[in-house]
């Protein structure tokens, strides 16, 4: 009987060899190169995560510098000091939407009361409905016991978190209105002083042969910016006032409440719109008893946004401020998965911000031509 045994020297001795061979196969593989954008992209999405509280301030009033700059270059034209004309327009801003928000505020509070009551109402009206599916199909029925069964402790619970509830409603308040004074604050810093800082930053950041070369496309990237927010914000707010005529001539309660709601849910591709249609719908159909009146604001509403979507936005903003639904659906789920709600309201124009800054660099012209349609 003969044993085979493995010289320890010559073992050790391949296995550096096979550990060498690795080695110098990544070295020349791809993965080195993939490794570094995929490390870096990690990195930016754990900032963005772990610095949301500041960086979503400042990403809204650079979003509102954008809006309102044409208005305070245009006063500065008339030789209004950009101190004085900056606090004119965000004053404006700020006491437009004020008085919105007052004048919406007590039939936004009333619907919500109505909430339960219509969810209640909603089902009364949807059980002739859904008693021929449940007649047709038993396994939706066993599949609705065993949701109750396993839902009965979460029911039960309900009633002991209400000071929770209480508390995460007043720290909410809270963040907002923290929000809310950042913002208008570094917005009224960057009317003043933005673009005297961005003119010092890319006269920096460049070497002197193309610091006039990074100012142009600076400046260009600001006055796209500005134009494409300035178009949908105008966008935005034909379809909330178009919208709005159309429910008071349909009989529909507080019609500017849901104007102004489909204009600001306009700003968030896909969910906006997909929201606003199921709210109008729900409090169409607590409004009126007839079938065919309560399908009539809905029906309003969605023609009036696919209008809006495929006619009226694609005519204004041109095919060179497209992008594909693909990667805009992909995006906005990535920002709704940061930032929440405020991600979804900013998802958009920041896609737009990047497509216009590649549009402009020769070297990021295939990144844009890829993003477009």
């Amino acid at each position: 009987m003969t044993t085979n045994l493995e010289d320890p020297a010559s073992a050790r001795s391949e296995r550096l060899s096979l550990t060498r061979r690795l080695e110098l196969t990544f070295e020349k593989a791809p993965f080195r190169s993939v490794a570094l954008p995929v490390l870096l992209c990690i990195g930016v999405i754990a900032i963005l995560y772990a610095m949301r509280s500041i960086l979503l301030p400042l990403t809204f009033a650079i979003m509102l510098y954008f809006l309102l700059r044409p208005a305070v270059t245009v006063l500065a034209r008339w030789h209004v000091p950009r101190l004085i004309g900056s606090t004119l327009v965000l004053g404006a801003v700020l006491a437009a939407l004020a008085f919105v928000a007052l004048e919406l505020a007590a039939p936004a509070a009333a619907w919500a009361e109505q909430l339960p009551r219509a969810l209640h109402q909603l089902e009364e009206r949807s059980r002739l409905l859904a008693y021929p599916l449940d007649l047709a199909s038993p396994l939706l029925q066993t599949a609705a016991k065993a949701a109750e069964e396993i839902g009965a402790d979460r029911v039960l619970r309900v009633a002991t978190v209400e000071r929770g509830q209480l508390q995460g409603l007043v720290e909410g308040a809270a963040t907002f209105t923290t929000h809310l004074v950042l913002t208008m604050v570094l917005s009224f810093l960057l009317l003043v002083e933005g673009d005297t800082l961005v003119g010092r930053l890319s006269r920096t950041a460049a070497t002197p042969p193309n610091s006039q070369r990074a100012v142009v496309i600076l400046n260009e990237v600001s006055l796209r910016m500005s134009r494409y927010l300035r178009t949908v914000t105008l966008i935005n707010l034909g379809l909330g006032a178009v919208l709005t005529g159309a429910l008071h001539l349909l009989g529909m309660p507080n019609p500017w409440l849901w104007g102004g709601m489909a204009a600001l849910l306009n700003y968030v591709p896909y969910l906006g719109p997909a929201v606003g249609l199921g709210l109008v719908a729900l409090a169409s159909f607590v409004t009126f008893p007839a079938t065919g009146a309560a399908l009539a604001p809905p029906l309003a509403y969605l023609a009036l946004s696919t209008i809006e979507g495929n006619v009226v936005t694609p005519l204004l903003l041109g095919r060179t401020l497209r992008v594909s639904p693909l990667i805009l659906f992909v995006w906005l789920t990535v920002w709704v998965w940061l930032w929440s709600v405020p991600g979804a309201v900013l998802a958009g124009p920041l896609l737009m911000l990047l497509k216009v800054a590649f549009d402009e660099s020769p070297r990021a012209a295939g990144i844009a031509y890829v993003m477009g349609k």
